[in-house]
């Protein structure tokens, strides 16, 4: 079973889905590169002439970009078709979700899932719309509620997909993590894996497979998506413990996993949260254990003032409130100030279909 086989999509669903799909590649092809252009033959040559320095900073450039035919051209299609995919995806996510809640409670005895009702999710994810999904990641009371989860899944195969990440919906999501496990720490045989801000867990499924002898431990504060990641990983047999906690706060026990990872979560974090959720990574690290993230690569130390411009009307528009904090974070003095051990952090880029991808970590020494 796969967790496409949970969110089917009809013929005329399909259709409307590949246009959204087709808006989704202009916006992040051609649309944005015309952004770029009309930033380098006239936007930054207009401002240096009249101040007499070169842009440094956002701020010097934000106002004349955004002013601009190609910029205001990209940010409409940018934003309606972020609405026109919830919108299709929503029409799919209502006419699947009963049989989706049936074959939850039918679900095989494979893995576990802990709930905690009694959890305080942070603000910043209780309150946000992530990415604009409606109702946000977190989803209802209803203890049979599943659709965060297929709404989660619906927008990979448009949003995701659509950013040239083709792997994005199945197991290939966890491709490029694994291969950075395999070359920064190949003699790593965790016995415990901790997969921080899981989600439905599509790129667990595949770390848990390539390291079965390891107890696999998946944590999330959504409710909604560990449901339906709990269910499309029980229906294919891959036994993971989904855990209801918040990053910073687990509640596990100290010293207790040899290997901790994150794929895609930290850019999706107040930026506030990040030290705690690090600190919380060095306490549950055993020593001779390492630690891995991949994310988004929109460091403002990688990124032009063209492009911090784009991803800072993202922040404001297009519900991605945290991209800020996390570029401007650097993540070396971070896990430095977490106790983790200079000389075994690292921080750099690594390439994946689409684009880059920022590869953070560190390990442990032995005692």
């Amino acid at each position: 079973m796969s967790e496409q086989s949970v969110y089917t999509v009809n013929a005329i669903e399909q259709a409307r889905q590949d246009f959204i799909l087709g808006l989704k590649y202009l916006a992040n092809g051609s649309a944005q590169q015309k952004v770029r252009e009309a930033y380098q033959s006239r936007v930054a040559p207009q401002l240096t002439t009249m101040r007499g320095v070169t842009p440094s900073r956002r701020d010097d450039v934000q106002s004349a970009l955004e002013q601009t035919p190609e910029f205001r051209r990209w940010a409409v299609l940018t934003h309606h078709s972020q609405t026109m995919m919830w919108d299709a995806i929503e029409a799919t996510t209502q006419r699947v979700a009963a049989d989706a809640r049936q074959r939850f409670a039918a679900a095989p005895a494979v893995g576990s899932l802990h709930l905690d009702p009694t959890l305080t999710i942070p603000t910043p994810i209780s309150d946000t719309e992530i990415h604009r999904q409606p109702g946000g990641y977190v989803g209802a009371i209803d203890k049979d509620d599943l659709t965060p989860g297929l709404r989660y899944i619906g927008a990979s195969l448009i949003y995701g997909v659509g950013k040239g990440q083709r792997h994005a919906t199945g197991d290939g999501r966890a491709n490029l993590l694994l291969n950075e496990l395999k070359q920064r720490f190949p003699d790593l045989r965790p016995r415990r894996i901790l997969d921080l801000g899981c989600g439905i867990g599509v790129h667990s499924q595949a770390i848990a497979r390539a390291y079965p002898e390891a107890q696999y431990v998946a944590v999330d504060v959504a409710a909604g998506l560990l449901r339906f990641g709990h269910l499309i990983a029980a229906e294919r047999g891959i036994p993971i413990e989904f855990r209801q906690a918040d990053a910073a706060a687990t509640g596990l026990d100290s010293a207790s996993f040899d290997l901790v990872v994150s794929n895609i979560f930290f850019h999706e974090t107040n930026a506030t949260h990040l030290p705690a959720i690090l600190r919380e990574c060095r306490r549950v690290l055993a020593p001779g254990g390492a630690m891995l993230h991949v994310d988004v690569a929109t460091q403002v130390t990688r990124l032009g003032l063209d492009d911090q411009v784009m991803n800072d009307w993202q922040v404001r528009w297009n519900g991605e409130p945290f991209w800020t904090g996390f570029a401007e974070t650097d993540m070396l003095k971070a896990m430095q100030q977490a106790d983790f051990p200079a000389e075994h952090c690292f921080a750099d880029y690594a390439r994946r279909p689409g684009g880059a991808t920022y590869v953070f970590g560190a390990s442990l020494p032995n005692p």
